[in-house]
């Protein structure tokens, strides 16, 4: 009896281990965060542009952007590859430097004109503004986001005509 309960205890525990194996098999991987100033620092030597999230904790559009735009496998997998990815706590009292000065993350909220939650700044790889983005973006309108910046094509042409000839 006491052999057959400690086969069964041993059954059970390798079950919830395979489960639990399978379970994290089944996470999706999300972008590679760094810090905002790391971001800077690494786009002009790697050549990229930024990808930055302005985000706060209650903001429910923020978590589903989290969830599927930078968890989707198709965001994940180009933008690891081309872009560099930063969060910015849009309500944090955290110092950051950019270009010389010094802001809470805060401020440079606000000094980027950002209102809304989630919004989503790109900069080019030496750090410069390029555009900005307020609310959440689905990953099938992300993705040509990336192609359009990585290509340099807003030098080139309005997204819109961008558009036009992409292929999909």
């Amino acid at each position: 009896m006491k052999k057959a309960m400690i086969k069964t205890v041993i059954l059970s525990l390798a079950t919830l281990l395979l489960i639990s194996k399978g379970m994290m098999a089944n996470e999706k991987k999300s972008v590679d965060w760094i810090d905002f100033e790391q971001a800077i620092t690494k786009a002009a030597k790697e050549n990229k542009h930024i990808v930055v999230d302005f985000y706060t904790d209650w903001c429910s559009w923020c978590k589903v952007m989290d969830e599927q735009t930078y968890r989707n496998s198709e965001i994940v997998q180009y933008g690891n590859q081309k872009f560099l990815f930063a969060k910015i706590n849009a309500e944090s009292d955290a110092k950051i430097s950019y270009k010389g000065q010094q802001f809470t993350c805060r401020e440079f909220t606000a000094a980027l004109g950002i209102r809304g939650y989630p919004a989503t700044v790109f900069l080019n790889e030496k750090g410069e503004f390029i555009t900005k983005i307020s609310g959440f973006i689905q990953p099938d309108q992300f993705m040509p986001i990336l192609e359009y910046l990585e290509g340099k094509y807003y030098d080139k042409m309005s997204f819109d005509d961008f558009m036009k000839t992409r292929k999909s």
